[in-house]
Order: structure tokens, then sequence, then C-alpha cells
């Protein structure tokens, strides 16, 4: 394996964003308890990231790789396009590598849009404490992009073919963009490295972190708006895009860059149950109905009356 360079640089918690959880419908697609969407492509790709900290610009590059790829056809942006993308925020490159602001980077694909040509309709922070919204995001985005802080042991983890770990002591060496796209163990005979929770692209191979690593090192999460996701009707049962739309609107003061579809129906009221007899109904059920069966008047022919309708709505 070849280890790589970093580039992330730190994100800044207080910049507004829109928030992944308030625009989930909660209809999260059906999927396994364990699952790996990055292992069916392969052939990942280095893209420079031995030579530069561009993993910010190569996460955009292996993203819409994986998501053109489940959508519609693949396409893999190439090293040239790559490049193209670092040089937004590192307009002197090569001799200009100072790395790339993740949140930024997002904010230029919505604006601007990629080297490819493709223009990102909007992205949300995914709540990294939230092991359920992070597999939520997974499930319906496919994958989410991950900054997080690299220790000397994972890089030892790396080359070793294991699963990142904390271990507590091991000093950071570099903030890290990764695209995260799995998650649970995998099946017996998966590959060593494959044995941690979350699983990730980096430096062109797979691996995973484990729930501790991510507890401890992961600082930022984001889930990506494609134009491909407005085809998936995965993708619509389980993010309201009107709601997206208006949080959209609220932060930048603009509208949605695209049709908003209809909210899906929401499901029909479920029926309210009618109680059945307790053991006291029944045992009035049991002494009442000869009595019913006959002829009464006055009283208790009203009696009776009121007996049946009873009787009748015990029986639903």
């Amino acid at each position: 394996m070849t280890r790589g360079k970093y580039g992330r640089r730190p994100n800044d918690p207080a910049r507004p964003r829109i928030r992944l959880a308030r625009s989930l419908t909660g209809a999260v697609p059906d999927h396994p308890a364990a699952a790996d969407w990055l292992a069916s492509l392969g052939g990942w790709q280095m893209l420079g990231n031995d030579q530069w900290g561009d993993c910010v610009s190569v996460t955009w590059s292996n993203l819409r790789r994986l998501t053109t790829a489940v959508l519609t056809s693949e396409f893999y942006p190439p090293l040239a396009q790559v490049e193209a993308f670092y040089k937004t925020q590192n307009p002197g490159f090569p001799s200009q590598d100072d790395g790339m602001d993740i949140q930024s980077a997002l904010s230029y694909l919505v604006k601007t849009g990629g080297p490819d040509g493709v223009k990102a309709l909007g992205f949300a922070a995914v709540d990294y404490t939230s092991p359920a919204e992070v597999k939520a995001a997974i499930a319906i985005f496919g994958a989410v992009w991950v900054g997080c802080d690299v220790t000397a042991a994972n890089e030892d983890e790396f080359d070793a073919g294991q699963p990142w770990d904390y271990v507590s002591g091991s000093p950071d060496v570099g903030g890290h963009s990764v695209l995260a796209g799995g998650y649970g163990t995998g099946p017996a005979g998966s590959p060593p490295q494959l044995g941690g929770d979350e699983k990730f692209i980096t430096w062109a191979e797979e691996t995973s972190f484990t729930d501790r690593m991510w507890g401890r090192q992961v600082s930022e999460c984001w889930a990506v708006i494609w134009p491909e996701h407005l085809l998936s009707r995965e993708f619509l049962a389980g993010v309201d895009v009107a709601q997206f739309a208006a949080d959209y609107t609220a932060i930048t003061g603009k509208p949605f860059p695209a049709d908003v579809p209809p909210s899906p129906a929401p499901p029909p009221p479920a029926p309210v149950p009618v109680p059945g007899p307790d053991a006291a109904d029944a045992a009035l059920i049991a002494a009442g109905d000869h009595w019913a069966a006959e002829r009464h008047t006055g009283d208790n022919e009203r009696m009776q009356r009121a007996y049946l309708a009873w009787r009748k709505a015990k029986e639903g």
C-alpha cells in the first residue's frame, strides 16, 4: 500500500450550514445491517494524493464516481480535473500546496460546479456523533464526505492492512478527507482492513474505521445532493426535498437550484382499534344473551335495546 499526504484544513463549526436531520423523512431505504457500497467498484485511484495534499479534491472525484456508477452511468473524474478543482483553493499549484477546506469546496461545487461540469444542488452537515444518522445518510445518499484527523498509529495500521483504530497517546499527523460508503462488520473472509465499522476510501485503497476511531478523530461529515439523486425514488423517499430547499433558501437567500419534486404522500392513519370484551364483559354477555332473546316491554324493552347496542359495539 502506498501511503499518501494530508490536506484537509480545519473545519470552522461557526459557519452556517444545513443540518441533514431536518430533511430526513425517517423512511430509510431497505438496506442490510452491514453494507459496503464501495467494494463493488474497485480500481480506486490515488489521483495525485501521494504527491500533494489534494485529498479533498480526490474525495470529490471518488464521490462523483460512486454517485454516477450507482444512479446513472459511471464517470470517474481524472487527475487533470482533480488538479483543476484543487486549484480553486490553491491557485499557485503545484508550487502552492496548502490543502483545502471541505465546506468551502462544497460551496464552490454548488455555486460554480466541478471540473466535470456538474453542479451540486446542495449539501448538509451529518451529525457525525449519531451512528444512526450516519448510517441513514449512507443508505440514502450512497456515501458521505468525511473529515478526520489521522494519527501516527493509523499510518502504521494502513501499512499493515488493518482497520484504523484510536490509540491513546498516538500523535496527530494530519487532517484528511475521505469518502465513507459502508458500515458494519463484513462477512466471514472479508479482508482484515475491512474489519472495522465504517468503510472508506483513502490513498486508492478501501479500509475502515473502528467506532472508537470515528468517535475520537472524525470532526465533520457531509451529505451532498447531486442532480442524479432527484432521479432516485429511494432518495426521494428518504429526503424531504421541500424542507431542504427551504433551509437552502434561508441560508443562501437564493432559490433551490432545481425543481422541487412533490413530497411523498404521508401514510394513511392507522385504524383505531375497537376494544373487545374483557373478563367482566364476557361474564355479562354470558348471562345477558339468553335474557335479551326473550320478549320484553316497558323499561325491560328499553334495557334490552341498550344491551343489544352495547353487545354489537363490543363485537366491533
